[in-house]
């Protein structure tokens, strides 16, 4: 009942130097000044230990173009599967951190790490955003019914 929620892609960096990719919708600004953002990740999944790891992600609000391919990224696990090349989802190097961003989105945030903190079964992770790019052409798809669809306002 809360539908839409803002939809985007992390991508963490993997330890073999390949970019993970993820769902997310819940995610949020924190602060303007320095510009903060919140993503909150459930503790099984691999990107929160990617996260951890290296301090990095970066955040795209993919547009319309991608809507089916990245329905799927909350279908798999980057464990088992390279979601970029399964789904056909184009990547494209970030300016300030090493995972990269999917190409063609609304908006990237490239984000270090600033802190996280253990909310029940998720941790919050709190970053600095030391990049932004995008293009307002670009139509930013939501989240509809839970995870049941991607979609735009239209």
């Amino acid at each position: 009942m809360a539908s839409p929620a803002p939809f985007a892609l992390l991508s963490t960096i993997k330890e073999d130097g390949n970019t993970n990719l993820m769902a997310v919708s819940w995610w949020t600004f924190l602060s303007n000044n320095p510009p903060t953002i919140g993503a909150c990740l459930s503790k099984k999944g691999l990107s929160g230990k990617l996260i951890e790891s290296s301090g990095q992600f970066a955040l795209s609000v993919v547009g319309e173009n991608l809507k089916e391919a990245a329905l799927k990224c909350g279908t798999s696990s980057g464990r088992t599967v390279n979601k970029s090349e399964e789904f056909g989802i184009a990547l494209e190097s970030a300016t300030e951190i090493a995972p990269k961003a999917v190409s063609g989105s609304r908006i990237v945030f490239e984000c270090k790490l600033k802190d996280s903190k253990e909310v029940e079964d998720h941790v919050l992770y709190i970053a600095d955003v030391v990049s932004c790019s995008g293009n307002s052409d670009i139509s930013q798809l939501f989240a509809w019914d839970g995870y049941k669809r991607l979609d735009s306002l239209k």
